[in-house]
């Protein structure tokens, strides 16, 4: 039997509190705590306007805090909390934001091709802002639009001693307008256009004569009527801050009389586009095919335009506010040969300009 002393057990206690205490890892060498920085001559805290008390100077926090506290994941967690939900509405919602909401252009988002059928639809209509060259994106009197506008149009036109040549538009702006009869004199037509966004991709216009006056007969007199009705929908393919595309299908429906040289129906497929081309100039243009469907009296019609202006003034102008002046041409072209093939070239001069600074 062996027996061990009070001071021998003592000593062998200890020496294996050390031997443990030699055989832990080592820790790393503590750093000093973190503790916000002070206000020094050598280093100067700006003082803050909104609370009157001092703003910290980021550069003095070690990384181990904002990797810790603002690292990639947490602010990204963090600004999604931040971000307020997307509000997707249904269809009539959009629709009715479309038409009569604010359509701020704050709101307005550029469209491409590629997400055509994926994108814009459920997004409610946004004025487009102005091109990075400066030209806002507006409707010309006898050009084509290529944009999405909302707003309505009530115009007048005449024409003096108009000639007997038949079956082309007079007015290939307004594909609802009578046609070219046989007969000569004077003539006058009142017409209204509406266009109506529904979302960011879709539009609807409409547009109608409610009065033309023309000679029924050579040696007739004259006589007044109300005209035919069209009705397009359009589909903005690309919108960005200097160019936009739309494509078109339009119908255009009988309700006027032939005597007018109307009473005709057309279906109309087209393309249009804006091209905010260098500083306050615009180029755009179309191309288009108006189909007989209806009576022979007219023909079949191929449609080609461009236009060209310069805007002259800025919205804040002191009267002609955002004042263009442009020139189109236009090419038509019976493709039936109802009207013995016959080709027609029109020059449009015309100009735009506001009242107010939202561009009425």
């Amino acid at each position: 039997m062996v027996e061990i002393s009070t001071l021998s057990a003592y000593r062998w206690v200890g020496m294996a509190a050390f031997g443990l205490i030699i055989s832990l890892p080592k820790s790393p060498a503590a750093e000093p705590p973190f503790e916000p920085p002070y206000a020094t001559p050598s280093n100067p805290i700006s003082e803050t306007s909104l609370t009157g008390g001092w703003t910290f100077d980021q550069s003095a926090i070690p990384a181990r805090f904002l990797e810790g506290a603002f690292g990639p994941a947490n602010m990204e967690a963090a600004d999604e909390v931040a971000k307020p939900p997307k509000v997707v509405l249904g269809p009539l919602e959009v629709i009715h934001e479309s038409i009569f909401g604010p359509a701020s252009k704050e709101n307005w988002k550029p469209l491409s091709l590629g997400v055509f059928f994926s994108e814009g639809w459920d997004d409610p209509f946004a004025e487009a802002p102005e091109g990075t060259n400066g030209a806002p994106k507006q409707n010309w009197i006898g050009a084509p639009a290529g944009v999405f506008g909302r707003f309505a149009t009530l115009e007048f036109f005449y024409t003096n001693h108009i000639n007997n040549v038949p079956g082309l538009f007079l007015t290939p702006n307004a594909p609802f307008m009578p046609v070219h009869t046989f007969t000569t004199g004077n003539q006058y037509a009142g017409y209204s256009t509406v266009f109506l966004p529904l979302s960011s991709r879709l539009q609807i216009v409409m547009g109608t004569v409610f009065i033309e006056s023309r000679r029924s007969s050579p040696g007739g007199g004259y006589v007044g009527n109300s005209g035919d009705t069209g009705v397009q929908a359009r589909f903005h393919m690309i919108e960005q801050r200097n160019f936009s595309l739309v494509s078109l299908i339009g119908e255009r429906i009988p309700t006027g009389k032939a005597v007018n040289g109307s009473g005709i129906n057309y279906v109309m497929p087209g393309l249009e586009f804006w091209w905010n081309l260098a500083p306050k100039w615009v180029l755009r243009g179309g191309t288009s095919i108006n189909i007989l469907t209806g009576r022979k009296s007219a023909t079949s019609v191929y449609v080609n335009q461009l236009a060209l202006g310069r805007y002259l003034t800025t919205k804040d102008a002191a009267i002609f506010k955002e004042l263009d002046v442009h020139l189109t041409a236009t090419a038509l072209s019976d493709v039936a040969g109802g009207a013995g093939f016959v080709d027609d070239v029109y020059i449009f001069p015309g100009l735009r300009f506001s009242l107010d600074e939202k561009g009425n």
